[in-house]
């Protein structure tokens, strides 16, 4: 069993680096809040509320697409430092805003910036990662992702009767911590990696784009793609549309879905640091196959259960498994292996920013098919799961590696949240 030679300052990059995904959860939290504290000093109309939510989606697949490309182009530093002074101008705008229209020009610049932050941000965690740990390290970034929708909805229970005022101090979060890390991000050097490919391959911009859509790299990018969306469907709508589906079809209340949501909040905590747990172990396929089967079986508990509060508990707890184990924090990881240094920021972005996307369509649809008929919803994300383990099980594992973390994995990785407390 190699060794494990992690050192401090490698977890330290990785929590800098993946308080980019804490700023994701803790913003998308933020604003769901924000919007329903703020309705009625804006006028915010039921469309007004939709429009703010997919224009964060839309921005953030836009920031995320040209991120990822500039983040291969001129360095992970250069967008890593960047990108969180335009996401803090982005907060202190929806902090100031006085109507709608101000609000809106906030939330997008937000949405940009948050955007481009996350491919450049996983690729410099991962290269500068110890050797046999680069899963781990990415993994990282789901357990913060977590935390900041933890942090944010503990500060929502605070302010959730403070009216508009609550609503800027959600966001007041968001900019303090956006300037904090911005001023610790400084001190990171480049990517040694992304140093190294820049002096190997002297090519042209135009030929590496190129080369990130034709074989082997472009069937790679395809099937990573596909996982994450077909697989990140279920996950994306059960998020979005969580107390919208417990009060029209458990016919409960939005008290019952707060504490349905702490519960799935300790369960993805967990499910995150198990992951970062054996994100670089052979044991990680069985993460991988468990998350599947969750994505399958949460929609059929649903209809079996004809979409009590109790089947719809069980659907959110499985979605939560399957977005980590199957969605979000295993696509993370499948990329960073997949794609080589001159690529992977701009296959990453392009991932992200075409299944956010194809999400926000499904959005779009799911309150229709609800309405119509909440089965034919259900049935609907079985068929996706089956497609994604289908994809997830028999292609992903036959694409060849050509990135990080390609030897052998190591049997017991050391803890990386008690590492990076020492940092």
């Amino acid at each position: 069993m190699p060794k494990d030679q992690s050192s401090p300052r490698p977890w330290y990059i990785a929590t800098l680096g993946g308080m980019a995904s804490y700023l994701e959860g803790a913003t998308m939290v933020s604003l769901s809040m924000a919007v329903i504290l703020l309705q009625k000093q804006l006028g915010l109309s039921a469309w007004s509320v939709g429009a703010l939510s997919a224009s964060l989606t839309l921005s953030f697949s836009t920031g995320a697409i040209v991120g990822g490309r500039l983040g291969d182009l001129f360095g992970r530093r250069v967008i890593y430092s960047a990108d969180l002074v335009i996401y803090a101008l982005g907060a202190l705008i929806v902090i100031l805003s006085p109507n709608q229209a101000v609000l809106f020009a906030g939330v997008i610049v937000t949405g940009l910036a948050m955007g481009a932050d996350i491919p450049a941000s996983l690729a410099l965690v991962a290269e500068e990662a110890p050797p046999g740990r680069q899963g781990a390290a990415v993994a990282y970034s789901q357990t913060l992702l977590m935390t900041g929708v933890g942090v944010s909805l503990v500060i929502s229970n605070f302010v959730a009767d403070t009216g508009s005022l609550g609503a800027r101090l959600l966001f007041g979060h968001l900019l303090v911590v956006s300037v904090i890390v911005w001023v610790m991000r400084r001190g990171v050097a480049e990517s040694s990696a992304w140093l190294k490919s820049r002096a190997e391959k002297n090519s042209t911009g135009r030929r590496k784009l190129k080369e990130t859509f034709r074989k082997p790299h472009g069937t790679a990018l395809l099937a990573t793609t596909l996982f994450f969306v077909i697989g990140g469907i279920m996950p994306n709508t059960l998020t979005q549309f969580g107390p919208y589906l417990i009060v029209n079809l458990g016919h409960s209340t939005m008290q019952v879905f707060s504490t349905i949501g702490t519960v799935t909040f300790v369960v993805g905590l967990v499910i995150a640091l198990l992951l970062q747990r054996f994100a670089d172990t052979k044991s990680r396929t069985v993460c991988l196959a468990l998350g599947l089967v969750a994505l399958v079986i949460g929609p059929l508990v649903a209809i079996l259960g004809n979409f009590s509060v109790a089947s719809l508990t069980a659907l959110f707890i499985l979605n939560t498994i399957a977005g980590s184990w199957a969605g979000d924090g295993m696509y993370r990881i499948f990329t960073q292996e997949i794609f080589p240094t001159e690529i992977r920021s701009t296959s990453q972005g392009f991932t992200y920013g075409m299944a956010r996307y194809c999400m926000a369509g499904f959005s779009l649809l799911t309150p229709a098919l609800v309405a119509f008929s909440p089965t034919l919803l259900m049935l609907l994300l079985i068929g996706l799961g089956l497609a994604a383990a289908a994809i997830g099980l028999l292609w992903l594992p036959r694409i060849p590696r050509h990135g990080l973390n390609e030897q052998t994995p190591v049997t017991v990785p050391a803890d990386p949240v008690s590492v990076a407390a020492h940092s």
